[in-house]
């Protein structure tokens, strides 16, 4: 009984003493000068990419970095049964960011796809797709942050 208290008392100390730490935790400064310019394409995946970028905005003298964004959002039939009812669908996304910094220019472009099973009910369905609409944007913004760290 004794034993099996103290080591669950000396773990912990070794553990904290040994220097670990996460690689992103603030070795990084995410917060950059930010301006979102222009949304064209899928409205929800626009308003989704704009929440997630402004965790990172942050109004300083440093120059601006510009972001104009291009989104195009696909739902098509991967799968049909014998009576021609869609049993599956492919779900595409394509985001090209244009990103101004200076007088530099860089196009970052990113795709994610996945397939659904189709949901007897439509609302369900909707749901769903909404989530994964929300889960990409947030993959999109969170891949063009680390482009950005690395451009600075």
């Amino acid at each position: 009984m004794h034993k099996n208290f103290l080591v669950i008392i000396l773990i912990p100390f070794f553990l904290y003493g040994c220097g670990y730490s996460p690689i992103y935790s603030e070795n990084i400064d995410k917060k950059m000068n930010l301006e979102l310019v222009n949304f064209i394409g899928d409205r929800e995946i626009n308003n989704a990419i704009k929440n997630n970028l402004q965790r990172y905005i942050e109004l300083s003298d440093k120059s601006k970095i510009f972001i104009e964004t291009d989104t195009k959002y696909t739902k098509s039939a991967k799968t049909k049964n014998l009576a021609g009812d869609t049993k599956s669908y492919n779900i595409s996304s394509t985001v090209t960011f244009k990103v101004y910094y200076g007088e530099v220019e860089k196009i970052f472009s990113f795709t994610e796809n996945t397939t659904i099973n189709d949901i007897e009910n439509k609302l369900d369905e909707t749901t769903y797709e909404t989530n994964i609409k929300r889960n990409f944007a947030v993959l999109f913004s969170d891949n063009l942050i680390l482009q950005l760290i690395k451009l600075k």
